[in-house]
């Protein structure tokens, strides 16, 4: 009788943490992926608004902040980007 007990114990406590095991150890996105495709839309959108407002423009300046902001979040989410890519010329602040 007791043993019949600790092993329905023992099903119904799997049964509990298996949800919060799949939830702990669930497939992190791709954070390199997700890194190279933010930086990638910044070096355009940095492009576009040099070609069309000048290298030293407000937009300029206001793009390169959210590339630095996007960098930060690379770092933080421990994913690395090509560097002699996005960490050269206007694309840096200065």
């Amino acid at each position: 009788m007791q043993l019949k007990r600790m092993v329905l114990g023992a099903a119904v406590a799997m049964l509990m943490a298996l949800p919060i095991g799949q939830a702990t150890f669930a497939r992190q996105p791709d954070s390199k992926a997700e890194c190279h495709r933010r930086l990638q839309h910044d070096k355009a959108r940095i492009d576009r608004d040099a070609a069309k407002y000048g290298n030293h423009s407000r937009r300029v300046d206001r793009d390169v902040d959210q590339m630095q902001s996007d960098r930060q979040w690379c770092r933080d989410h421990h994913a690395d980007w090509d560097h002699s890519m996005f960490d050269v010329g206007i694309y840096i602040k200065h």
